[in-house]
């Protein structure tokens, strides 16, 4: 009996874990629902992006379109950051300051895509968009 217990007590263990495991992306399979960030201009024009997933997943986008991998963050963190986005309701927020040199944040929701672009002196983006960029580009670091 005890055998029997603590067998199907593993088992129960096993199928709540793999049930509450998060979903995996792929390069090419991002989620609808991302945030993007980055910086871009210069002489060429370059832009360079990270891709950050609610299940913490991160990915880079070059110039050409190209997504690869880098690296991940816990799942509660990246929730909290999206959160943030909603807070600073950013998704309906209209700001296209850009520079020489300009910082970006993106916030897609399926077909919907808000981008707050910022660089310009005259034109400051104001401290909580620049605090939200600053943790996510804190996220790289890791």
């Amino acid at each position: 009996m005890k055998f029997i217990l603590i067998t199907l007590t593993i088992f129960a263990s096993i199928f709540l874990w793999l049930s509450c495991n998060n979903a995996k992306y792929a390069a090419d399979k991002l989620p609808e629902k991302q945030i993007r960030w980055g910086t871009g201009g210069g002489i060429v024009g370059k832009e360079s992006a990270h891709i950050l997933c609610d299940n913490g997943q991160m990915f880079n986008r070059d110039i050409v379109g190209t997504t690869s991998k880098a690296g991940k963050t816990k799942a509660k963190k990246a929730k909290l950051l999206y959160k943030t986005i909603e807070t600073l309701d950013l998704g309906k927020m209209e700001f296209n300051h850009p520079a020489n040199i300009y910082n970006f944040i993106e916030f897609q929701d399926g077909d919907m895509v808000s981008r707050v672009v910022w660089g310009d002196k005259n034109a400051p983006v104001g401290k909580p968009v620049e605090e939200l960029f600053a943790q996510l580009n804190d996220l790289l670091k890791k």
